[in-house]
């Protein structure tokens, strides 16, 4: 038995008014043009006209046939069974969470009412999906690093999809999915008319966990200095616990402490590490295991010492040569990784310079500002004091950013403002926006962003703030305006009242530029620092040790280490195995032409595999990879994903300094199955409920025939729609009508 249906897509009354206007339109017409022709002349063409206003109604309206469904067959059932790790809880009633499942789905009434009533087939998933046979999967089997619902379904529908006939789908999960939009899945499935039954095993389950994180993997330091190693630790159900963090380098304790993160908040852990010799060294921070910890993969994390033995190529101009910068000169000069070119302006020609290099200084009376591109180059950060733009010809701002953004430069500007009144060429580098006055005697106050940057590591103390406090205040800070929007500010002029109108006094902000960095340092009187006779050793040291540590920050994360024409970097320390690992290489004075990369990637010896409860092994001998030439400039290769482990690269160089590179990245597990155990009923019933399924209990499993022939008889699969209207005679017809109207009126002299 066939029905039939209007389903306009804009409603019968929006469509009834759409022809009543066009209806009276033609009348209109009609009566205008009777003058012309009359109306029993008009009657031919009026008639026609009003046929294709009935033929378009009709196609508005949109008559549909309903047509009964023929059976085609049995029903086929797919059952979905969720073999990812957090099926093997075991919170059903002792049993594992597939094994309960198990138990009702093998060799029971109500595995058996189902093959009665259906085609059945299997399919388990965790992070992908494959054909099994029911009788014969394991609780065992429940050891997946993921629960991907969403793709399962996805890929489920599609393959029921591919063959005629009613199909339903059986999700046995716990609801706790790994990937997102699983309910983009659920409506695909009611597109197609494939009801999803949700079957949900577990409950809650107490998270607990214990991980590390590094918020900064690669440290930099000077040969023979200290460095700081900083990890965050956090926890989850385990209220008021200490934990211990230890530090290890090549599987020895070298330090440990005690740390006790809030619930949902993260704990700072430092360590204070010397290490001599020059290169990269691997560190490793550790969390002991805790009892009922459910994920061990994040317990430890590798930090990366890279220990510089060239010195930093310092160049410092000052146009008004000042007491802070007499200081400055004298802590760089102590300093036994720098070499200082320091030059000042003393007059419109006179110029004073000093060199200190390789342990030997010398001074000259002469310019010593760098005139072109490779003189600047030769530089790793430049110090502006006061009246630098008196050294400034028509190419240094176009040099000057060149260094900065292509070769990855620092600038420093030491002295608060560097230039009188306006200067472009040095105002778009800063970071800061001046003001009109300035503030007296002020003391440093760290913002958040200060505490946690390693520019403050001045002193043994762990409290920098308390350390500064003790220290004498400065002089002044100039007024600032803002920071600008790609800026951070790291301290404030705490105390500062005379811009309390403006907004703060920013004391000490930085911006990336290109692949450098500029560096605002808003005071004068920091030379105080140095006057401590009866000082404290952190107070006595904390001004040498300020700007070592804005020197090693600085050339931090440049493209080139001091020294080096060629470079290696990794776009990140830290990958997961599901990754793509990226290097990028460039290179500074080397002939392209010439120049032949060769990457090499090995498992790093002693190190193949990572530690957790199903290490995995790395792969087992080198990778060799030839670096491509990019269009911009550089190289790049590529890499993976590859396994978990540490993995050491390694750069060969036919030409420029040095001959090899080195680096070592750490894979990560991107598991995290087993960091929330808990089942989500909510996820599953919404996704059986959004596909026109419904959520099943396990004693409701053999009663699934009936529930699905009562879904059947509901209507949403008894019958097929079937347009009427879309028929190659009804366009054809209305194109005659109009063809043969337009010749009766031009006949009638109409047109």
């Amino acid at each position: 038995m066939t029905s039939w249906v209007l389903l306009p897509p804009w409603g019968v009354r929006a469509v009834a008014a759409a022809a009543g206007i066009l209806i009276a339109l033609a009348i209109l017409r009609v009566a205008a043009e009777r003058r012309q022709a009359g109306l029993r002349r008009q009657a031919p063409a009026l008639l026609l006209r009003l046929l294709v206003l009935a033929g378009l109604l009709l196609v508005a309206l949109n008559p549909t046939a309903l047509l009964q469904r023929s059976n085609p067959g049995i029903p086929r059932l797919l059952i979905l069974l969720d073999t990812s790790a957090s099926m093997s809880y075991r919170d059903e009633g002792g049993r594992g969470r597939l094994e309960a499942a198990l138990g009702v789905l093998q060799d029971s009434p109500a595995v058996q009412a189902l093959e009665a009533s259906f085609l059945m087939e299997a399919r388990a998933f965790d992070a992908q999906a494959k054909s099994v046979d029911l009788h014969r999967v394991e609780p065992a089997m429940a050891a997946g690093k993921a629960s991907d619902i969403r793709t399962a379904l996805v890929e489920a529908v599609r393959g029921l999809q591919e063959r005629p006939g009613p199909a339903a789908i059986l999700l046995v999960s716990d609801g706790r999915a790994t990937a997102e939009d699983t309910l983009d899945a659920a409506r695909l499935a009611l597109a197609a008319s494939i009801p999803v039954y949700g079957w949900c095993l577990g409950g809650p389950v107490p998270r607990k966990d214990v991980g590390l994180q590094i918020p900064s993997p690669e440290t930099l330091a000077f040969s023979g200095s200290d460095a700081i190693l900083t990890a965050e630790l956090s926890q989850s159900g385990y209220p008021r616990q200490s934990f211990r963090v230890e530090l290890l380098r090549e599987d020895q304790v070298l330090d440990a402490c005690e740390a006790q993160p809030a619930e949902g908040a993260a704990a700072v852990v430092r360590f204070r590490v010397h290490e001599p010799q020059p290169g990269e060294h691997r560190y490793r921070f550790r969390a002991p295991a805790q009892p009922g910890e459910a994920d061990l993969l994040n317990n430890e994390r590798a930090a990366f010492l890279q220990v510089l033995d060239e010195k930093v190529r310092v160049l410092l101009a000052e146009g008004q040569p000042h007491w802070d910068t007499k200081f400055l000169v004298q802590a760089l000069r102590n300093d036994p990784h720098v070499d200082l070119t320091a030059v000042y302006r003393l007059g419109p020609d006179k110029f004073f310079g000093l060199v200190s290099a390789g342990g030997q200084q010398r001074r000259e009376e002469a310019d010593l500002f760098p005139r072109s591109d490779e003189a600047l180059m030769a530089y790793d950060v430049v110090l502006f004091g006061r009246g630098c733009e008196s050294f400034f010809d028509s190419a240094t701002e176009a040099r000057l950013t060149k260094f900065v953004a292509e070769r990855g430069g620092g600038i420093v500007f030491a002295r608060g403002k560097a230039y009188n009144g306006r200067f472009l060429p040095l105002a778009r580098f800063e970071p800061v926006s001046w003001g009109p006055g300035a503030d007296p005697e002020i003391r440093p106050h760290l913002t958040p962003e200060g505490l946690e940057s390693p520019i403050f590591e001045i002193g043994p103390t762990s409290d920098v703030q308390a350390l500064i406090g003790r220290l004498p205040a400065l002089d002044q800070a100039a007024w600032t305006l803002g920071e600008r929007p790609l800026a951070v500010v790291l301290a404030t002029a705490g105390g500062a009242t005379s811009q309390a109108d403006s907004g703060r006094t920013i004391l000490l902000a930085y911006q990336r530029y290109g692949q450098g960095k500029v560096l605002t340092l808003n005071a004068t009187g920091l030379w105080r620092w140095c006057l401590r006779p009866r000082a404290a050793e952190d107070e006595e040291t904390a001004y040498a040790r300020l700007w070592n540590a804005i020197l090693r920050w600085m050339i931090a994360g440049n493209v080139f280490d001091p020294g080096a024409q060629v470079s290696l970097r990794s776009a990140r320390r830290h990958y997961t195995d599901e990754q793509t690992l990226q290097f990028f290489i460039h290179t500074q004075g080397i002939d392209r032409g010439v120049y032949r990369p060769r990457l090499s990637i090995r498992p790093t010896p002693g190190l193949e595999t990572r530690p957790g409860p199903d290490p995995s092994p790395a792969v087992a001998s080198p990778m060799e990879i030839e670096p491509r030439e990019q269009k911009g400039g550089g190289y790049s290769a590529e890499a993976g994903p590859l396994p978990p482990g540490s993995y050491q690269v390694t750069l060969f160089n036919n030409a420029g300094r040095p001959e090899t590179l080195f680096l070592t990245v750490e894979v990560l597990s991107a598991s995290v199955e087993n960091r929330e155990l808990s089942a989500d009923p909510d996820l599953l019933r919404k996704t059986a409920e959004s596909s026109g399924g419904k959520m099943l209990r396990a004693s409701e499993i053999s009663s699934l025939p009936e529930i699905f022939k009562q879904w059947q008889a509901s209507g949403q699969q008894a019958y097929e729609k079937q347009t009427v209207w879309d028929r190659w005679w009804m366009l054809g017809g209305m194109l005659l009508a109009l063809g043969i109207e337009w010749f009766l009126r031009r006949r009638e002299g109409l047109i």
